[in-house]
């Protein structure tokens, strides 16, 4: 495969994951419809038997879609390499602890409680820190991701009023989503603008 086809499978991989990561929620909560996000955590669809082979299978999914989607970008948008190394390192941890989580149960307690908030703190940072980095030379187009990544963080308070990190989970994954869509959306965008191709395919 040349550089041009595994871009376009890379692409197709990542729109996939974004659909995954919408639809698969939902259809979780569709089989199990007595979850209750305020008692209990998002985790507990993957030890339940109507969906825990579909919950786990989508968050390791959802970091291979994670990592791909930011990973090959970091050099388009960062030229400088003490931007871009931070960046990159805490790109990998948060995609690895993503993946951890997926693959250890919630039954095992600090075994997937430690990955879980490890991933949740280091991708926070990761997006805090692009829209950061950004911003020191476009600072209109940063401050997008410095929103979202300050958001991640003042999603914590969902933990107070509530018994279950559920909600707090809910709030935080559909920031990474609606983060990683803007993303995508605005890297084929401005790739398509300098595609001399015509159609969909100036985009891919």
């Amino acid at each position: 495969m040349n550089h041009r086809q595994i871009k376009l499978v890379r692409r197709i991989y990542i729109i996939f994951c974004i659909f995954l990561g919408i639809l698969t929620p939902l259809y979780c909560w569709y089989r199990y419809p007595d979850f209750n996000p305020i008692t209990q955590p998002l985790s507990h669809f993957g030890v339940i038997d109507p969906t825990w082979l579909l919950w786990n299978s989508t968050l390791v999914i959802l970091a291979i879609g994670v990592f791909l989607n930011a990973y090959t970008s970091l050099r388009y948008y960062f030229k400088k390499r003490r931007y871009r190394y931070p960046l990159k390192i805490l790109l990998i941890f948060s995609s690895l602890f993503l993946f951890l989580t997926g693959t250890i149960p919630m039954d095992y307690e600090l075994y997937h409680k430690a990955p879980a908030f490890l991933f949740f703190f280091s991708y926070n940072l990761f997006v805090f820190l692009f829209g950061l980095f950004r911003s020191l030379k476009y600072f209109r187009r940063g401050i997008f991701s410095m929103f979202v990544g300050l958001s991640m963080l003042a999603s914590l308070l969902f933990l107070l009023p509530f018994p279950s990190y559920g909600v707090f989970e809910i709030v935080y994954f559909a920031l990474i989503l609606i983060w990683n869509i803007y993303f995508l959306f605005t890297r084929l965008k401005e790739e398509g603008m300098k595609s001399d191709k015509k159609g969909l395919l100036k985009f891919f």
